[in-house]
């Protein structure tokens, strides 16, 4: 990593108790940028499921900007580098990813309070969890070899825009995927929240 920028492993290390201390501190330096994107959703004028897809699209947008951040949090959740990093770090962390979770809990919340959610739905840690679940997977699908046939092409974090439409209408989000013009959403999103962003990744 030293030889990539101006200054030397020595200079870096001034600023780190150790090398966990420095992957962690990329890690949360990811988790902030995430939350910084994750936040758009609570200004965006629409529906509070569409609210939600900004997350989803958000996540999407970061692994094309961030492409080994996924990996990096992958390492930072093993023991071998958590336990040996400082309680500093390890708070900085926790904070920058309780931020993602609590973008994400209020535009849960919102739609309890408009009444997009119908009685008897899971609760919010239900919703928030399979959505993050849904999010890991895909990204560990990504990750990796792929585990489909050939012939089914697929592509995991293409799909996960859709999955998260599936999910959300498994647990009753309103409007439907029947009810509901989610392509126009989806380029809403990308033109209004986040058009400099998609700029950076894609060619002129």
């Amino acid at each position: 990593m030293a030889d990539k920028i101006e200054y030397s492993k020595a200079t870096i290390y001034n600023h780190y108790e150790s090398k966990e201390d420095l992957i962690l501190a990329v890690a949360t330096m990811h988790l902030e940028k995430r939350a910084d994107l994750f936040g758009r959703a609570l200004t965006f004028s629409g529906e509070t499921r569409e609210r939600m897809f900004v997350i989803g699209f958000a996540d999407t947008l970061l692994s094309k900007m961030f492409p080994h951040a996924f990996t990096i949090h992958q390492v930072v959740s093993s023991p071998s580098i958590w336990d040996k990093a400082s309680e500093e770090q390890q708070r900085l962390f926790r904070e920058a990813a309780h931020r993602c979770m609590s973008i994400a809990s209020e535009v849960i919340r919102q739609a309890r309070v408009a009444g997009d959610l119908p009685e008897g739905s899971p609760s919010d840690q239900h919703i928030l969890a399979g959505l993050v679940g849904l999010a890991k997977g895909s990204h560990l699908l990504a990750e990796g070899p792929s585990l489909f046939p050939d012939e089914m092409e697929v592509e995991p974090l293409a799909l996960l825009f859709d999955n998260f439409g599936l999910f959300l209408d498994g647990v009753g989000w309103k409007p439907l995927r029947t009810e509901w013009d989610y392509e126009t959403t989806q380029r809403r999103i990308a033109e209004e929240l986040f058009a400099n962003e998609t700029n950076q990744i894609t060619p002129a």
